[in-house]
């Protein structure tokens, strides 16, 4: 994957402020107020760099069981809702990094970095509309217990994208896998392609909680997802025609999610 710029900088304000007095002074001072604080840099501390024009309505996270039952690992899940506000739609690369409760990332002391990144890939906002994307991603469990937070990194390519379909899925059904032995859950939908037709297509999904709160997703850039067809169900073409047609795609559910809490969109990798 191309490295991807960002402007991550959290100005931390250090030390106590201090009186400065000239030696020898003997008449009133020209400006009484106090020095501001000094200043400096800390790259262990994150937060947001979001492309020009994009705008983050609501942010959310939580952390699951793995499905395996290792109580040494957790699945933590992380997800947005990302706003368009310009007339033209615009191609994004998404990536979710998580915090502490301090705003650094984990293992901050050695790396002065997070090195948990959840990568979202690159994906189309149609002009003036919001869209729902998240990610997921199985780390330690004490390490999943550091996290407090989520920053985001969104790059804009600052032009058009080329093709700008953006299909959402309809009439979800969710299928957990059988067993706690097997890879892959699965999710099947309706979709309305009113354009020409396209295989492989990258996908998304975002999960709410009950309540209504974001709690991760699932994204697939098929750029570097190469392997995801060894997933596909045997029945699966994988193509996308003009009109409606019903498709399976892999994923990771969180437990108990239900149809009606999740968004997933399709579009052309």
């Amino acid at each position: 994957m191309n490295q991807i710029p960002r402007r991550h900088l959290l100005t931390a304000a250090l030390g106590a402020a201090g009186l400065v007095v000239a030696a020898g002074c003997t008449g009133p001072p020209e400006n009484d107020d106090p020095p501001e604080p000094s200043t400096s840099p800390d790259p262990a501390l994150l937060r947001d760099d979001i492309a020009d024009g994009v705008t983050v309505d609501e942010r959310g996270f939580e952390t699951f069981p793995v499905p395996e039952g290792d109580a040494t690992r957790s699945i933590v899940g992380a997800a947005a809702v990302f706003r368009n506000e310009t007339d033209q739609p615009v191609r994004i690369h998404v990536r979710f990094r998580f915090v502490d409760g301090a705003g650094r990332g984990w293992r901050s002391e050695e790396l002065n970095d997070w090195q948990a990144i959840v990568n979202a890939g690159w994906a189309y906002l149609p002009a003036r509309r919001a869209v729902e994307l998240g990610g997921i991603l199985q780390v330690g469990t004490e390490e999943a217990g550091r996290v407090a937070g989520i920053v985001l990194y969104v790059n804009g390519e600052g032009k058009p994208p080329p093709r700008t379909v953006l299909l959402p899925a309809q009439n979800l059904t969710l299928q957990h896998r059988p067993t706690s032995k097997d890879e892959w859950d699965h999710v099947s939908f309706d979709v309305n392609n009113p354009t020409a037709g396209f295989k492989e297509p990258n996908y998304g999904l975002a999960y709410r909680s009950a309540d209504g709160r974001l709690i991760g997703g699932w994204f697939v850039d098929r750029t570097h997802w190469w392997d995801i067809e060894k997933a596909l169900p045997d029945d699966e073409s994988d193509e996308y025609r003009r009109g409606t047609s019903r498709h399976t795609l892999p994923t990771w559910l969180p437990p108990g999610i239900q149809p009606k809490s999740v968004t997933m969109y399709v579009w052309p990798s």
